[in-house]
């Protein structure tokens, strides 16, 4: 009877938590998708918008608009952490470190943000916006509903996969990217909930709603088998276009840091650019679905106009994205490799004669190819693939570019945007989890009060009769100002009084050891690990810093390598939980 109502509890729980943030996200991502597009049709539409203006004062206004909209994107800025808006590299943080929250103020302003950059016209992605959005929502319904950083991290992965099944009417995808992206690790205990919130997602896009997927992909098949040699080589192909724009992003980021304008104004600076793409390309601005849909139902672009687009996109993305007016890279992304791949497929298709497939498998082959790498998720793009188009034909060419797309990219690059991202704050994700964890905690939390301290102007006769009282068979040696020279072994100093007398009247100084390792406060435990792997001594010091090494205690060795299997035993727990 106990057994039966955990059984029922525990269904319970999935079907409330996992419910309650599916819809609540699925309700929050088809009003932003609703927002944006109310923007696009009536701020950013073509002439009817102003059509009772002036038509240079219509340009100006429509030239004005991204500009004015940058500045308000830059004050909204200005209130989130390290000034910067939040996205799915934020996410992947607070779960990998089990911090398991996402403070709703921060989620609200940074969607908020990315609506207004996107709104006015920014060449940025919805999706980076759409999985913070669920992420945030996830979190605060999981603080009213249990306890623990697991239930946070679960709750967070909840409203991520709710979020990509609304938006892509992908249900499948959702369920993977959360736990292939964000969760990393597949335990039961999460995915059950994860499932739910993903499958009330879709319920709520497609059939109440009947919201269609904002990517229709074609129904093409494969032309001929020799074609999937040709699959490989755009693949190959896609990596380096990959990496080409994400290093472009990393450049952009770099001169905004470094350019002396407050950064209050720099998304105001990108607006430049925008407002004048909208004027005379407008197919390179916004989200890009419009340009998606033009190729794949036709390609009404010539090869010259494809290029041309192509360059300009993934140059007005990089200024968006590096200046802060947009922070989404993965639509982007996807527009880029459709965009590339339509190229390739012209020249091979038309020009010579070569491939037996319709350009539009080529498009969407180089839109998966090129937008895997960016986000780190080659499963999760595959399944978008087959869940738009059903057609395994299809699914099975883009499978061959995604692949061989991300064994070159992530030799280039590493495994994504986002953990490039990490890995500029110090947050190194590639070394797994547990150094991670690491990472978070600092040699301060361990830290001990020396037992025995000793000043190097003492004599050795002072130091044996003071070290005979105690139980530890190491002194640590300071200078009047408390600086650290080294330390003092009491065995050392006994045999050293026996073999020469006359030693006792030594100071200290003169057979104090030298220091093969000390640790700072502030360092954290991975560092710590690493430099103490080859210290033979159980209890290191600590001192103020490099520059002030004032003796502020010790830490045990012994102690490090516990918190480490702690650490171990939390991971294993989480990703191999049932229940």
């Amino acid at each position: 009877m106990k057994r039966s109502m955990e059984i029922l509890t525990r269904i319970g729980w999935v079907l409330v938590i996992g419910g309650t943030i599916g819809l609540a996200t699925a309700s929050g991502t088809v009003g932003f998708i609703w927002v944006l597009n109310f923007c696009y049709t009536y701020l950013l539409g073509s002439g009817d918008s102003y059509g009772g203006l002036q038509p240079g004062f219509a340009v100006l206004l429509l030239f004005a608009i991204p500009v004015v909209g940058g500045f308000l994107v830059g004050v909204i800025r200005a209130r989130l952490p390290r000034g910067s808006i939040q996205g799915p590299a934020d996410v992947v943080e607070s779960v990998q470190t089990f911090r398991g929250e996402i403070p709703l103020s921060v989620g609200v302003r940074s969607v908020t943000a990315s609506l207004v950059g996107l709104g006015v016209g920014a060449s940025g992605g919805q999706y980076g916006p759409l999985v913070h959005l669920g992420a945030t929502v996830g979190s605060a319904i999981a603080r009213f509903m249990g306890s623990g950083a697991w239930v946070g991290s679960t709750g967070i992965a909840c409203g991520v996969a709710a979020a990509i099944s609304t938006a892509f009417t992908a249900p499948i995808a959702g369920v993977l990217f959360a736990h292939e992206v964000v969760l990393r690790h597949f335990s039961l205990r999460a995915f059950a909930p994860v499932t739910v919130s993903a499958i009330v997602g879709y319920i709520i896009a497609g059939p109440v709603l009947d919201q269609q997927p904002l990517l229709v992909l074609s129904s093409s098949t494969v032309g001929s088998i020799a074609d999937y040699v040709l699959f490989i080589a755009l693949g190959l192909a896609s990596a380096v276009v990959a990496v080409v724009f994400m290093r472009l992003m990393v450049w952009t980021e770099r001169r905004s840091i470094e350019l002396s304008v407050p950064s209050i104004l720099k998304p105001a600076l990108a607006g430049v650019p925008v407002g004048l793409c909208l004027i005379w390309l407008p197919e390179v601005t916004g989200i890009g679905i419009g340009t998606m849909h033009s190729i794949l139902e036709g390609n009404v672009f010539g090869m010259g106009d494809l290029v041309i687009i192509l360059i300009a996109k993934l140059m007005l993305t990089a200024v968006c994205v590096g200046f802060g007016l947009a922070a989404g890279v993965f639509t982007p992304a996807l527009v880029i490799g459709l965009l590339f791949g339509a190229v390739v497929g012209e020249g091979l298709v038309t020009l010579l004669e070569f491939g037996h497939s319709d350009i539009a498998i080529f498009a969407v082959c180089g839109a998966v190819a090129v937008a895997s790498p960016v986000i780190g998720a080659p499963l999760s793009a595959i399944l978008i693939v087959f869940e738009l188009t059903r057609n395994y034909e299809l699914t099975t060419a883009a499978m061959l570019s995604v692949v061989f797309a991300n064994l070159v990219s992530y030799r280039i690059f590493g495994r994504s945007w986002f953990d490039r991202q990490l890995l500029n704050r110090g947050v190194d994700v590639s070394r797994g989890r547990d150094y991670l964890l690491l990472q978070t905690q600092l040699v301060e939390e361990l830290m001990d009060s020396p037992p025995v301290t000793v000043f190097d102007s003492n004599i050795l006769a002072e130091i044996l009769a003071q070290m005979d009282g105690y139980d530890r068979n190491i002194a640590w040696v300071v200078d009047d100002e408390n600086v650290l020279t080294g330390t003092l072994s009491y065995e050392s100093i006994r045999l050293l009084a026996i073999d020469q007398p006359d030693s006792a009247a030594w100071p200290v100084s003169q057979v104090t050891a030298p220091l093969s390792v000390v640790l700072f406060p502030q360092t954290n435990l991975a560092s710590a690990m690493e430099q103490i792997v080859d210290h033979s001594q159980d209890w290191i010091a600590v001192v103020e810093s490099d520059e002030r090494r004032q003796f502020l205690g010790i830490v045990s060795r012994s102690r490090i390598v516990t918190t480490y299997r702690s650490t171990l035993d939390r991971i294993r727990e989480e990703e191999q939980a049932t229940a």
